[in-house]
C-alpha cells in the first residue's frame, strides 16, 4: 500500500511540474529559513548553559533607582563585603577589564585586553588545564594564565609556563597555568587572565575598597551554596548599602542578583549581548515565513483539484475509502516536503556565511550539522507535512463521487472559496507587514545617520593614549601639528559622544534651596570644543590652566535643572561636587550635544579640565570629504607621531562616526533581517499568487473564449480576471497597516529621539503590493485573454 502511494505520488508530482516547483521552491525557501533562524535562536539561547554550575551563579548588579536603570558592574569595595556580609555565598570572585594595552614577549607584540582575576574564578566556572594548578596559578602579584591560543600566539607552543609577557614596557608576568580554548557560547571570552595583585603594579591609584563610584568593567560574580535562593537575599544587600554607603543611599542604590544565563542578555564582559527583542522577531519570521509558504501549498492543492475531480470519484466509486485518500494526498504532500527538505539544507549550507556574517555571530558549517539540527529538520518536515497536506487531504477525499463524475469538477462551495482568499489575504498581510517595518525601520537609521548631535563627528579620528603625563602629550601635539592633513589635537577622556561616560552628582544651592543634579562629566583640554565643533552660546572657554581654579561649562539641559533659564546669568555661578563643599564655578554655556546614542535622553554634562583623566586623543582632519589618499597620508602621519612618542607601544586607531554608529547596530541588523525576509514573504506569495492565477485562467478558458466571441477585449478580460485577485490584496493593506502602526509604534518607543510614522508611508506600501500583485497575475491573465477563442472553446 506504502509502495502504491509513493508510486502515485510521484506520478502526480511529475504530471504537474508547474505546481510541483512553486510548492517546492515556496517549501524550500520558508524551511531554510525556518532552520537558519532556529540555529540563530538556539545559539544565543545557550550561552553559559554549559556552565556545570550555572543554576547557582550569579552576578551582583547594581540598580539606580531613580533612574530605574540598572547596571552590569559594581563598586570594587563589593568583594570584600560579599565575603564578609554574605554567608549564603560559597564563593565570590571578583573580574575586572583592562583594555588598550601592549602585550609583548620576545619580538611579538600585540595590542589586547585581558581580565583580572584570582582563584575563585576558577572554582566558579568551569576550565580545562592542560598546564599549572587553578588553586594556585593567580595567588601571586605579576602572573598570568593564557588559553591555548593565546600560548601558542606568544610563545609557539603550550609549553608556556614559567614564561613571560611584558605589559606596557613596564611590568613582566610570568605564565602560571594553560587552559584549553573557551567555548564560543560563553560571556567570559577570556585569553589572559592577570592576578588581581597585579592591578596595583599597573595603576598605583586603584582602590580596591572604593564605594563612591563604579564601572562596568568591574563586575562580581557568586557562587550560592546549594539551596539558597537568590530571591531571598534581597535584605541582606540592603545590608551592605546600610553597612558600606549610609542609611540615605536607600532611597537611590539597591543591589540585586542576576541569573548567570541572563548576563549574555545584558552587558557583560564578552563584549557580546543578544537583544531578546530580535530573537522574538527572529521567530516570528522564521514561523510566518513557513506559514506563507504552508498556505501556498493549501492553495494551490485545492485550486488544482478539479484537475484531479474524475479521478477522486472514479477511486470512491470502485471502493477506495476515505481514509486511504487521506494517505494519499498526506503522502503526496510528504513528498513535496521532502525534496523542498533537501534544497532547504542545500540553500542553509550556502547562505549560513552570509547571516552569520550579517548578525556577527560565530556560526559554522559545523553547527549546522548537530544532532539537534537534525532533530529540528525532522521535526519540521513532518510539522510542514501536516500543515501542508491535511487541510487539501479533508478537502479533497470529502468530494461526492456522483458529483465529480457527473462534472468533472470540484463544487465551488462559498466556504471553500472563502478559505483560499483568506488564505492569500494572510500571506499579503504578512508581506505588508514586513514591507511597512522595513521602510519605517530604514527611516529610523536615516534619521540616525543624519540626526544633528550638536557637534561634529566628520573628519575625526580617534587614539588611545597609554601614557598622559603632560610632557608626553605635549611632544604629541607638537609632533601631529606638523601633519598638513591635521587641524586640530583634543585630549580628553572620551569623545564628546561615547557610550562609557563618568557620571557626577552636583549641588546648586541657592540660599536654602538646594538642587541635585547628576551629570555627565566630560574632561578634555582647550581644544575639546574646537576639534569637536560643540558651540559656545555664553561665557569664555576654558584654558589649560583651570586645573586648579575649577571653572567648568555647562550645558543648557544642565541649566535648567538647577533653574536658569538665561545662559549668560548663569557665568559666575558656583555649583558643588556631590554634598560637599567642594565646588566649580561655570565659566561658559555650550550649545546642548548628544553624549549618548540616540536611545538615551541628553543628560546634563559639564566640561573640566583634568589632564589626569585624558585617555583619547581626538584628532581633527583638515578636510571632512578627503579623499582615501590623504586619509592614508594622515594616517601614516599619526602613526609616525605615536612612534615618535610612543615607541613601545602598539598604534590602533578608529574613526569616529563608524565607532557612533556601532551604537545602532542591533537596529541595522534587524532592518537588514527584515528587508530579507520581506523579500522571502513577498517571493513565496507571488509565485503561490502566480500559480493561482494560472490555475484560474484554465478553469476558465471556456468563459473567456465565450466573452470574446461575444466581442469582449483583450483589456477587459485582462481586468476581469484581475479583479479577483486583487480584492484580497486590498483586504490585506486594510488589515496590515493598522497592524503595522502599532508595531512600529511599540518599536520607536526604544528610543528618545525618534521619527513620527506618516501615512504616506503605509499608501507607498500598500501602492507597491498592488503593482506586485497585478505584476505577478497580468501575465497569466494577458496570456488567457490573447488566446484565440475558437482553441479555447474546443479544449472543452
Amino acid at each position: 500500500m506504502i509502495r502504491n502511494h509513493l508510486t502515485i505520488a510521484l506520478r502526480s508530482f511529475f504530471n504537474g511540474k508547474g505546481y510541483s516547483f512553486i510548492n517546492v521552491t515556496g517549501l524550500a525557501v520558508g524551511m531554510a529559513c525556518t532552520i537558519l533562524l532556529f540555529m540563530v535562536v538556539q545559539h544565543e539561547t545557550s550561552y553559559d548553559l554549559s556552565q556545570s554550575n550555572f543554576e547557582r551563579i550569579y552576578r551582583v548588579e547594581t540598580e539606580n533607582i531613580k533612574e530605574n536603570h540598572t547596571y552590569p558592574g559594581t563598586y570594587t569595595g563589593m568583594g570584600n563585603a560579599l565575603r564578609a556580609d554574605l554567608p549564603e555565598a560559597e564563593i565570590i570572585a571578583p573580574v575586572m577589564q583592562t583594555g588598550g594595552r601592549t602585550m609583548a614577549a620576545g619580538e611579538k607584540k600585540f595590542r589586547e585586553s585581558f581580565v583580572f582575576a584570582d582563584n575563585a574564578l576558577f572554582r566558579t566556572l568551569d576550565y580545562t588545564w592542560i598546564a599549572g594548578s587553578p588553586a594556585r596559578a593567580l595567588s601571586q602579584p605579576g602572573t598570568i594564565v593564557l588559553t591555548r591560543a593565546y600560548a601558542e600566539k606568544y610563545f609557539g607552543t603550550v609549553d608556556a609556563l614559567g614564561k613571560t609577557i611584558r605589559v606596557d614596557n613596564a611590568q613582566d608576568l610570568t605564565v602560571t597555568g594553560v587552559v584549553e580554548n573557551y567555548r564560543v557560547t560563553t560571556s567570559f571570552p577570556f585569553n589572559m587572565l592577570v592576578s588581581f595583585g597585579t592591578v596595583k603594579q599597573l595603576d598605583p591609584g586603584f582602590d580596591d575598597n572604593r564605594w563612591n563610584g563604579w564601572n562596568d568593567n568591574y563586575q562580581v560574580y557568586v557562587l550560592l551554596k546549594k539551596g539558597i535562593d537568590a530571591a531571598q537575599l534581597t535584605g541582606r544587600f540592603e545590608d551592605v548599602v546600610l553597612k558600606y554607603m549610609g542609611k540615605e543611599m536607600l532611597a537611590d542604590k539597591r543591589f540585586k542578583l542576576n541569573r548567570l544565563s541572563e548576563i549574555h542578555y545584558a552587558g557583560n564582559l564578552g563584549g557580546r549581548t543578544a537583544n531578546t527583542g530580535l530573537l522574538k522577531t527572529l521567530s516570528a519570521i522564521g514561523v510566518l515565513v513557513l506559514l506563507i509558504a504552508c498556505f501556498n501549498f493549501i492553495n494551490l492543492s485545492t485550486a488544482r483539484a478539479f484537475k484531479r475531480a474524475k479521478e477522486i470519484g472514479i477511486r470512491k466509486a470502485i471502493g477506495s475509502n476515505r481514509k486511504a485518500l487521506i494517505y494519499q494526498f498526506l503522502a503526496e504532500a510528504g513528498l513535496i516536503t521532502f525534496f523542498a527538505g533537501v534544497i532547504s539544507l542545500i540553500l542553509s549550507i550556502l547562505l549560513l556565511p552570509v547571516l552569520a556574517a550579517a548578525l556577527a555571530i560565530p556560526l559554522t558549517l559545523d553547527d549546522l550539522l548537530t544532532p539537534q539540527i537534525a532533530l529540528f529538520t525532522l521535526v519540521l518536515l513532518v510539522l510542514t507535512t501536516l500543515l501542508a497536506g491535511v487541510y487539501p487531504a479533508l478537502r479533497l477525499s470529502g468530494m461526492a463521487p456522483i458529483w465529480t463524475l457527473k462534472n468533472n469538477a470540484v463544487p465551488r462551495t462559498g466556504q471553500w472559496f472563502s478559505m483560499r482568499e483568506g488564505l492569500v489575504v494572510v500571506q499579503f498581510t504578512v508581506s505588508l507587514v514586513l514591507i511597512c517595518c522595513a521602510m519605517l525601520i530604514d527611516r529610523q537609521l536615516d534619521f540616525f545617520r543624519n540626526a544633528d548631535l550638536g557637534f561634529n563627528k566628520s573628519a575625526i579620528i580617534t587614539v588611545g593614549l597609554p601614557d598622559n603625563k603632560p610632557e608626553k602629550l605635549q611632544t604629541l601635539r607638537n609632533e601631529l601639528t606638523r601633519s598638513a592633513q591635521i587641524k586640530d589635537v583634543s585630549f580628553s577622556f572620551n569623545s564628546a559622544s561615547a557610550e562609557s561616560n563618568w557620571m557626577q552628582g552636583m549641588e546648586y544651592r541657592e540660599g536654602p534651596k538646594v538642587v541635585q543634579v547628576k551629570s555627565q562629566m566630560k574632561m578634555g583640554d582647550s581644544h575639546y570644543l574646537d576639534t569637536y565643533g560643540i558651540r559656545m552660546l555664553a561665557g569664555e572657554p576654558l584654558k589649560d590652566s583651570d586645573t586648579t581654579n575649577f571653572r567648568i561649562l555647562v550645558n543648557e539641559i544642565f541649566l535648567g535643572r538647577i533653574g536658569i533659564t538665561n545662559p549668560r546669568a548663569a557665568i559666575g555661578q558656583r555649583v558643588y561636587f556631590g554634598d560637599g563643599n567642594e565646588f566649580a564655578t561655570i565659566a561658559g554655556v555650550v550649545r546642548n550635544f548628544h553624549v549618548n546614542s540616540l536611545h538615551q535622553k541628553i543628560d546634563p554634562t559639564l566640561i573640566q579640565i583634568v589632564p589626569n583623566n585624558y585617555y583619547q586623543a581626538g584628532i581633527k582632519l583638515q578636510n571632512e570629504n578627503a579623499s582615501t589618499a590623504s586619509i592614508q597620508t594622515a594616517l601614516a602621519d599619526i602613526e609616525k607621531a605615536w612612534t615618535a612618542v610612543y615607541p613601545d607601544h602598539l598604534f590602533e586607531y578608529s574613526f569616529l562616526d563608524e565607532t557612533l554608529a556601532k551604537a545602532y547596530q542591533s537596529e541595522t541588523r534587524t532592518a537588514r533581517l527584515i528587508e530579507a525576509a520581506t523579500i522571502l514573504a513577498l517571493l513565496i506569495a507571488s509565485m503561490g499568487l502566480f500559480g493561482l492565477a494560472t490555475f484560474t485562467a484554465e478553469q476558465r478558458t471556456k468563459e473567456i473564449g465565450v466573452r470574446k466571441v461575444l466581442g469582449a477585449s483583450v483589456s477587459s478580460v485582462v481586468g476581469l480576471l484581475s479583479k479577483d485577485f486583487l480584492k484580497p490584496v486590498v483586504l490585506a493593506i486594510a488589515i496590515a497597516s493598522p497592524v503595522a502602526w502599532y508595531l512600529m509604534n511599540q518599536w520607536l518607543q526604544n528610543f528618545e529621539f525618534k521619527i513620527s510614522i506618516s501615512w504616506w508611508l503605509f499608501l507607498a506600501a500598500g501602492l507597491l503590493m498592488t503593482a506586485i500583485a497585478l505584476l505577478t497575475v497580468s501575465f497569466q491573465s494577458l496570456r488567457a485573454a490573447m488566446l484565440n477563442p475558437v482553441k479555447s472553446l474546443r479544449s472543452e
